[in-house]
């Protein structure tokens, strides 16, 4: 529980609603494009793919952390000026890409949490 309570509660509430509604969002997309891709006369349902998307969604936060702590660290306080259409494009696929391997990105974010609340 301890583990918990120093990840979760080491993230702004704000940070967290974004993220999980940005990861619903990704996530009902890939249910609906899961199930209309699938014929109707077919009896298997994609389990494992649920499975693999709803524990993606729910760590998505953590995998968005350690973009945006990168982006931090890279950046720093830069501002650059670019076309909106083009910025936020990127921002979609990046968002994707993160939730996309969300189950292998956020262990980074969790541990980089769950060290810097120890030392907090």
């Amino acid at each position: 529980m301890s583990f918990l309570n120093r990840t979760f509660g080491a993230l702004d509430p704000k940070y967290l609603i974004r993220a999980y509604v940005l990861s619903a969002a990704f996530m009902a997309l890939m249910v609906w494009m899961l199930t209309y891709s699938t014929p109707p006369s077919a009896d298997k349902t994609p389990l494992p793919q649920l499975i693999y998307f709803g524990i993606g969604a729910l760590v998505f936060p953590f995998s968005k952390l350690v973009w945006d702590e990168m982006k931090r660290v890279m950046m720093g306080g830069n501002v650059f000026y670019l076309n909106a259409i083009l910025l936020l494009f990127c921002k979609l696929i990046i968002n994707y890409l993160l939730w996309s391997f969300a189950l292998f990105i956020a262990p980074i974010g969790m541990a980089y949490l769950w060290l810097r609340s120890r030392h907090a």
